[in-house]
């Protein structure tokens, strides 16, 4: 039987039902609410605790493996680390070798202590393995190309090496830029009667007394000056020796003489307008066994892929010269 309550009403000298409020059946609803929440919860955190779903078994189990193995991986990734900037310092080196030209591009430091690996959290950590992993891959990749390209067709005698070094790969203005080569090689438009025309080098638009260099070692075969308004102006060729030749054309002053053994990358002359020019520029070929060939093959020195890449697009432009 329910538990009914009775409240003594002084007016009607009676004992009555008591009535229950809203506040009452309020405070009830709420403390009912509240103790079955927390009841809830309470279901929920212990089944956390003592059951555990599939992909949490998983998860479980691959961190108990890396707690495991991390002092193994640390020092893997410290060792690929170490072997990577070793291999990038190796290339740049041997890039500097060949071409006598600083390579461009930074040299990020990969190296890490073992104390900071191993206190690395888990999102640092996997970071780092998954840098090495890439940079390990991309070195793998460009170094069979590489081994490939010079298994097959670029085995280097020692006497070789000579050749190579004296091949003119500078570019032969001071603080050359690419988009400064505004005309290439082959058909252009001549300035003077706008009709098309062999180009048979570059032009480089530069100011004037920007010094003009020599693009390899080797010894001056001719030099000219000239006051006519036609033809190169004054001009300096260097032989390079095994049958190539480099032309500097439309000088403002040149600074060596006839005979002279000069060096890679040596001021040689300033860039000027002389001879048959509307501007300041130089006008820069490269000549193979008396026949002119395109420049830019060679214009590798200091420059990375895409800006060499760069180089090539401006060059094959059909535009109008400046000579």
């Amino acid at each position: 039987m329910a538990n009914v309550k009775f409240k003594y009403n002084p007016k009607t000298i009676r004992y009555e039902r008591a009535s229950i409020s809203l506040l009452t059946l309020a405070g009830k609803a709420f403390g009912y609410l509240t103790f079955g929440g927390m009841f809830f919860v309470g279901l929920v955190l212990l089944q956390n605790f003592l059951f555990d779903t599939d992909l949490e078994k998983q998860l479980r189990a691959e961190n108990e493996e890396l707690s495991k193995h991390k002092i193994v991986l640390t020092s893997r990734l410290q060792a690929s680390a170490g072997r990577i900037n070793q291999l990038k310092n190796e290339d740049k080196a041997l890039y500097e070798k060949l071409f006598e030209s600083k390579a461009e591009g930074e040299t990020s430091d990969t190296n890490r202590d073992k104390e900071e690996i191993i206190t690395a959290g888990p999102p640092i950590f996997a970071e780092w393995m998954s840098s090495a992993t890439k940079q390990s891959d991309e070195l793998y990749k460009t170094a069979k190309l590489n081994n490939k390209a010079f298994s097959e067709s670029a085995s280097i005698e020692k006497h070789e090496i000579k050749i190579l070094k004296s091949l003119p790969t500078a570019p032969p203005i001071e603080n050359f830029e690419v988009d400064k080569l505004v005309s290439g090689f082959g058909k252009r438009i001549n300035p003077f009667h706008k009709g098309l025309y062999p180009h048979d080098g570059v032009d480089i638009a530069a100011t004037t007394e920007t010094n003009v260099v020599a693009g390899g070692p080797g010894i001056v075969l001719a030099l000219s000056h000239s006051n006519l308004l036609a033809g190169f102006g004054n001009y300096i060729e260097i032989d390079h020796q095994n049958g190539i030749v480099t032309r500097y054309a439309h000088l403002g002053e040149i600074k060596i003489s006839y005979g002279q053994r000069v060096s890679k990358g040596q001021v040689i002359g300033t860039v000027g307008s002389s001879g048959g020019s509307i501007a300041p520029h130089l006008h820069y070929e490269v000549i193979k066994d008396g026949k002119n060939i395109n420049p830019v093959k060679y214009l590798i020195g200091g420059l990375n892929s895409d800006q060499y890449q760069l180089l090539v697009n401006n060059s094959q432009k059909q535009n109008q010269s400046l000579d």
